[in-house]
């Protein structure tokens, strides 16, 4: 019985299906109407208006645009103003995709969409390692460690794009990894470029995976076999294949938005970020960061958290060596110092999928694995240098490349056999333990967002003025369900209360994180009231009430 079920688990489709169910009984734990990050909750009050108009049409409307018609407050943070919409989606086709199970179940059945990615990316996996020369039962293994013990299994259970992103670029990399071993024919190569272009659709750094892989597969295949024309004509069809994804969103975005969004998201990106010594630091910590924070001492135990596991993955074989016991204790201690501190986020890549230390250290060694971590490692500049700013912190594993995660990951999985059965057995157990620590923080999370929100759904006052920028944005579950403004700056506070009063409100609430009450008058309001509201576990939103 046992062994005609784990024969049946083998197969790619059984697998994909019990690893589905497994996600949606995880999610089971999470409340709908709270979130991992600010950019779901945007999302879901895309999804909310379009189910309650009846229309695909991604406007998420304005109650104050008579009196802000740039949007400054708009409520919910980094929403565009295209034409006579208001448009704070970052992207249409997953939005599009998802709508229809939004419709018939909600958030929970819309939850399928990044499930299914972290499915295909599973299975990318396993396609991986087999070309890597796993055994069939090693590929297995695979399978289930990238789907339940790595940072996709979290993004499996939030509504963004990184799992389907992820997924699409992965199957990318399996067939130019083909293309590098010498199979130039060109409908492989325009299939990666067509699944590159939809990644693309999807995260902005989709592109720079795709220039980097596509040159490196090209430049190794061109190496190994001379034929300068098939790797050309490989290369033009990747390009070919990229391009139609892309062209067909722009149509999508200028037929239902009335303007662009992922390019003028990436245009923006490029010509607005700048590498600066706080740039240098988000990449520091996106990479190999296991406390959220931005700190001198958060580099350094990331940095020596990464030592720590490549000198246990170099040096424990099938020979013990103190050395390398020593180190996995301490590898140990550090993340029992992280879990210590409480729930919360894992921003590094490396602390977030620790057997991708593994396969960085001990990937170099095999030709076929070392194309791998070209396609995984030569990105990363690009990507660090214009990621979005200001994020690196409230994320987890480093979602901007996750992609080279999983890459990594991949090489790890395939290099633990070599590993002493000790080591081996560690590396799986604290790759399971980091994600289910990041499932407890988005159960916890995902049910503080949620009552919070609800509970300032039912504030009192007619309008809530927030000093938080993502505050709003956050409870896209509840968006339109009453008054908000968003003020980050005083300046934006004095336009909010203008709005107030010219709107004909006579009482209004401040919301923000200072502990203090505001001050006495703002306009010709005078302070009224000032409570507290439990928002995290350990953070509290204070409201100050003006009539």
């Amino acid at each position: 019985m046992i062994g005609t079920l784990g024969r049946a688990l083998r197969r790619p489709a059984v697998a994909g299906v019990v690893l589905l169910a497994l996600y949606a009984g995880l999610s089971f734990a999470n409340d709908p109407r709270g979130y991992l990050g600010t950019d779901t909750g945007g999302k879901v009050a895309t999804l909310k208006v379009m189910k309650e108009r009846h229309r695909l049409d991604p406007d998420v409307g304005y109650w104050a645009a008579r009196w802000d018609p740039g949007g400054t407050l708009h409520p919910l943070y980094y929403t565009s103003r295209i034409g006579h919409r208001w448009v704070n989606a970052t992207t249409l086709p997953m939005l599009y995709a998802a709508y229809p199970l939004y419709w018939l179940g909600g958030y929970r059945l819309a939850l399928l969409f990044p499930m299914l990615g972290s499915v295909l990316a599973a299975l990318a996996g396993a396609a991986l390692a087999r070309r890597l020369g796993a055994g069939d039962g090693w590929r297995s293994a695979v399978f289930w460690l990238v789907g339940l013990a790595s940072p996709l299994t979290i993004y499996a259970l939030d509504f963004w794009e990184h799992s389907m992103g992820v997924a699409l670029m992965a199957w990318a990399a399996v067939l130019l990894f083909d293309l590098a071993q010498g199979d130039a024919r060109w409908w492989r190569a325009l299939t990666a470029g067509l699944l590159l272009g939809a990644a693309a659709t999807m995260r902005t750094e989709a592109l720079v995976y795709a220039a980097v892989i596509t040159a490196v597969a090209c430049v190794v295949c061109l190496i190994r076999s001379r034929r300068l024309v098939a790797v050309m004509v490989a290369g033009l069809a990747v390009s070919a294949g990229l391009l139609v994804p892309l062209v067909g969103n722009q149509l999508l975005e200028h037929a239902t938005a009335g303007g662009t969004i992922r390019a003028s998201r990436a245009t923006g990106t490029v010509t607005n970020q700048q590498v600066t010594g706080g740039r240098f630091e988000e990449a520091v910590l996106t990479s190999v960061g296991l406390n959220p924070e931005l700190s001198t001492g958060a580099y350094l135990v990331g940095a020596l958290l990464l030592a720590l596991l490549a000198l246990v993955a170099l040096r424990s074989t099938a020979r013990e060596s103190l050395l390398a016991i020593g180190a996995g204790v301490c590898v140990l201690l550090l993340y029992m110092l992280r879990f210590g501190q409480g729930p919360g986020f894992v921003p590094g890549l490396i602390a977030a999928t620790p057997i991708a230390a593994v396969g960085l250290a001990r990937g170099w060694s095999d030709v076929r694995t070392r194309v791998v971590l070209g396609f995984a490692l030569l990105p990363l500049p690009l990507v660090w240098a214009y990621q979005y700013t200001g994020g690196a912190v409230p994320q987890w594993g480093g979602r901007y490349i996750l992609p080279s995660a999983i890459l990594l990951l991949v090489v790890g999985l395939c290099s633990l056999p070599a590993l002493a059965t000790w080591a081996r057995a560690g590396a799986v157990v604290l790759a399971v333990a980091v994600t289910g620590f990041g499932l407890v923080w988005l159960s916890i999370r995902s049910h503080d967002v949620a009552r919070a929100s609800a509970a300032l759904v039912r504030a009192p006052e007619p309008v809530l003025i927030s000093r938080v920028a993502h505050l709003a944005r956050e409870g896209g579950a509840f968006y339109d369900d009453r008054k908000w403004l968003t003020a980050v700056t005083l300046a934006d506070l004095d336009r909010a209360v203008d709005v107030v009063q010219r709107a004909g409100f006579h009482q209004f609430g401040v919301v923000g994180l200072d502990s203090r009450p505001g001050p006495d008058t703002l306009g010709t309001f005078h302070r009224t009231g000032f409570r507290r509201l439990r928002f995290f576990s350990d953070v509290d939103l204070h409201i100050t009430t003006y009539g």
